[in-house]
This record gives structure tokens, C-alpha cells and sequence, in this order.
């Protein structure tokens, strides 16, 4: 009696260009923390992603679009672990402290020095600037979204709410680039310590006011 032997499962063509456009972002991230915008160039990715120059071409046709959909790839990776973490959160006590640490584990993540790159590197770039606006728009407001939902009280003020995360947000930024430059010079855990004791402030003074 003779066996069949199960085919292997061939991949359609949308999964093959998915698995490309995949191992080109990665690729872009990597390149992008350990070598610096300028020496990311496009053929630098495509052979780091082991893909072909046509292939990178097709999907990616300048550099500013691959860089910008490589942030685009990590921001929807940061906020799902984001939204992952949060929901083992308990006591409503811990939440704030909680949600903060999460925060700052977003912009700690061993990739996120792309992201400050890119930033430097768009302030010279129309062309780069223009590509990453509407990913980090749509970033922050995936972040507001999730403070809204988790501090509920505290969002019903959405302009003073709005204003006092992106303040917070910027001045995460802001510090994660310092340490990324100057780090060794820098009292990191002491400004995080500084920072938290403030940022719960902010956000408490906002829930209060909510219920008030």
C-alpha cells in the first residue's frame, strides 16, 4: 500500500512580499541604531536583509519610504507590547506608576535610537520629514488613545490632557537623546526618579480635576 506524501504548503505571493517587506524594515532598524542614517542606504538594507536590489526597489522605492515604514513597523511593535503589558496592571494604585514605567520602556527599547536619528536627520530633510509627520502623528495618538482609555477621568480635560502628554512625551524624547549622547556623563536613575515624581503629579492633578 503506498503512502501520499503531504506537499509542503506554498506560499502565496502576498505572504512572500509580506516575509521581504519584513525582513527590510528589521534590517533598516538595525542598520539605522548601529550605523547612523547616513550610511543607512538603501542598498546597505537590501543586502543586510539578504533581499534583492529589485525586490527593495519594488517595495521601498526611496530611502526616506523604507526608513519611514521601518519607524511605522516599530511604533506598532512598541504599542502592542504596550497594550500587552498593561493588561497584567492590577490595583488601581499602581496603575500610574504602572503605565509610566511602561512608557519609558517604550522609549528605552533597544531600537528606539532609530527613531532619534530619524528625527535629526528630518530636521535637514524635507523629503525625510515629510515621510515620518503623519507616522508620528499617528504614534502619539495612538498613545493619548490608550491614556484616554486607562485614565478615563483624567481625559475628560482632552485639551489640558493633550497638552501635558506631549510635554511629557517630549521631554522623554528629549532625555532619551541626551542619554544616548552623553549617558556615561549623566545621574540617568536620578533624572528618571525626578521625572516620575513630577510626571505622577501631572497626571494625578489630572484625574482629580476629572472627578472634580
Amino acid at each position: 500500500m503506498t503512502t501520499a506524501t503531504a506537499q509542503p504548503t506554498r506560499r502565496t505571493q502576498a505572504q512572500r512580499s509580506a516575509e521581504t517587506q519584513g525582513l527590510l524594515l528589521d534590517a533598516a532598524l538595525d542598520c539605522l541604531v548601529e550605523l547612523g542614517y547616513g550610511d543607512t542606504t538603501t542598498t546597505v538594507v537590501a543586502k543586510r536583509a539578504g533581499v534583492s536590489r529589485g525586490a527593495q526597489l519594488h517595495h521601498f522605492p526611496t530611502r526616506a519610504s523604507l526608513v519611514a515604514a521601518a519607524i511605522a513597523h516599530l511604533f506598532a511593535e512598541l504599542t502592542a507590547e504596550y497594550q500587552r503589558a498593561f493588561t497584567a496592571v492590577g490595583d488601581a494604585k499602581d496603575r500610574l506608576p504602572a503605565a509610566l514605567d511602561l512608557l519609558w520602556s517604550m522609549f528605552t527599547h533597544p531600537r528606539y535610537p532609530a527613531v532619534t536619528e530619524l528625527h535629526t536627520a528630518a530636521r535637514t530633510d524635507s523629503e525625510l520629514a515629510a515621510a515620518l509627520l503623519p507616522i508620528a502623528e499617528n504614534h502619539r495618538a495612538n498613545v493619548h488613545r490608550l491614556a484616554a482609555e486607562y485614565f478615563p477621568a483624567a481625559a475628560r480635560n482632552r485639551a489640558r490632557v493633550d497638552a501635558t502628554l506631549a510635554m511629557l512625551l517630549n521631554a522623554m524624547h528629549g532625555m532619551v537623546v541626551s542619554w544616548e549622547s552623553f549617558g556615561d556623563g549623566i545621574d540617568i536613575d536620578a533624572e528618571r526618579e525626578v521625572f516620575a515624581d513630577t510626571a505622577l503629579i501631572l497626571i494625578a492633578n489630572l484625574e482629580r480635576d476629572g472627578l472634580s
